[in-house]
């Protein structure tokens, strides 16, 4: 009996002992390497769970622009006057302007929708497809798309003046670009929320969260690519969107 109490009366000695420093150096070594692991991966997986999530959306708003394009442009046909835009098919400097190849396309912009906010925009024209736009927008997400400034985004084209910029001079949560062919589909998009700039463009989708990202403005479709660190597909490197519209058949100035 007398054995077993000075048993029991170590272990409890021993348990008010707690750990020894050599232990505790060990557990905080493993705590280290197991943090030094674990970090970046979550790291990683968060910002792609944040890319996907940006992509998702603006997949969710391209498809309902478009499909509200082309089902109106079906039924009522699209008026000349919404086909104002050029995009440049090929950069060849020795070339004029109007002599390059190109195609006439339409675009919207946070400008339209601006002018649909505050009841501005007319009914006719590039207006009504404006209008067709700003409706799949609202009904895109329950969330609140800004009025913002009646401010093109595609003048926010640089590293320093860029997308995070437009976002805080124009008191907007959104930096929207949609150009559009003949039938309604959409030739290229880009949007900018919530710190990422999701541009369409070729057939896919592409992510860029540098806070130097910035809207392709008349830059070639490429930089879309290697602004975002990726390799563009040679065919992009000759379109570009001009910086001007038809008017009587020549261009004037657009942003």
């Amino acid at each position: 009996m007398k054995t077993l109490m000075k048993t029991i009366m170590k272990m409890k000695t021993k348990k008010k002992k707690g750990f020894t420093l050599v232990e505790l150096m060990v557990v905080i070594a493993i705590i280290g390497v197991l943090a030094a692991v674990l970090i970046p991966s979550v790291s990683q997986y968060l910002t792609r769970a944040k890319i996907n999530a940006a992509i998702s959306d603006a997949r969710t708003v391209k498809t309902s622009i478009e499909n509200a394009l082309i089902h109106h442009i079906a039924l009522n046909g699209a008026s000349k006057a919404a086909f104002n835009k050029v995009i440049y098919l090929d950069q060849e400097k020795n070339k004029k302007l109007k002599d390059r190849s190109y195609e006439v396309v339409g675009a919207f912009t946070n400008v339209s929708w601006y002018a649909y906010k505050t009841k501005t925009a007319s009914k006719t024209g590039s207006a009504a497809l404006d209008a067709v736009i700003c409706s799949a927008m609202d009904n895109s997400f329950s969330e609140e798309w800004k009025k913002g400034k009646s401010t093109n985004p595609m003048k926010y084209n640089t590293a320093s003046k860029n997308c995070d910029l437009y976002l805080k001079e124009n008191n907007t949560n959104f930096g929207i670009v949609v150009v559009y062919n003949w039938s309604g589909s959409v030739r290229m998009f880009q949007l900018y929320r919530n710190n990422i700039l999701v541009s369409f463009v070729n057939g896919e989708f592409i992510a860029n969260m540098s806070p130097d990202a910035h809207f392709v403005g008349t830059g070639t479709w490429d930089s879309i690519y290697s602004d975002a660190g990726e390799g563009a597909p040679v065919e992009v490197c000759k379109v570009s969107l001009a910086n001007g519209q038809l008017n009587n058949g020549k261009l004037g100035g657009w942003y």
